[in-house]
Parts: structure tokens; sequence; C-alpha cells
């Protein structure tokens, strides 16, 4: 099992779940949410932070924004390949 959760790219996992959320609040802003629930303020909210929370986690997760940080993935790049 867990060779297999290896396998899994987390990047589309990453991305499935943020449209999915950017999706169900696009719907709740044209008045027709996709989640069944009974009050509004509820979707609104749960929309509100599945978006908020999927949006930071694709932009954020494994992405290198620092020289620091691209310098270790060229540095680990070559690891990999041999060099």
């Amino acid at each position: 099992m867990k060779e297999q959760l290896k396998k899994i790219d987390n990047k589309w996992v990453r991305l499935i779940a943020f449209t999915i959320a950017s999706i169900n609040t696009g719907f709740t802003i044209a008045g027709n949410p996709l989640l069944p629930f009974g009050s509004e303020q509820i979707v609104e909210g749960v929309s509100i932070v599945a978006n908020t929370a999927a949006g930071i986690w694709v932009y954020w997760k494994n992405n290198s924004f620092t020289f620091a940080a691209k310098v270790a993935d060229d540095h680990l790049k070559q690891l990999k390949e041999g060099k």
C-alpha cells in the first residue's frame, strides 16, 4: 500500500482539490451551491475555507521560491541523474 501511495503525484491531487473547491465557490456565489447543506452560511463558510486552503496548498506545496531552494532542487536533480 505504501508503494502505491508513493507513486501518486501530489500535484494532481492538489490541483483536483483546488478545482473542486473553486467550482463549488463559483456555484455558491451564483446561488446554486453544490454541497447539500441546509444553511447557506455553512455552505459559504465551507466553500471559502476549502478554497482558501486548497489555493494555499497548491501555491506553496513543494514550490521553490527562494534562491537557496532552487539551488537545492538543481542539486537534487543532479544527484538523481547520477552526476
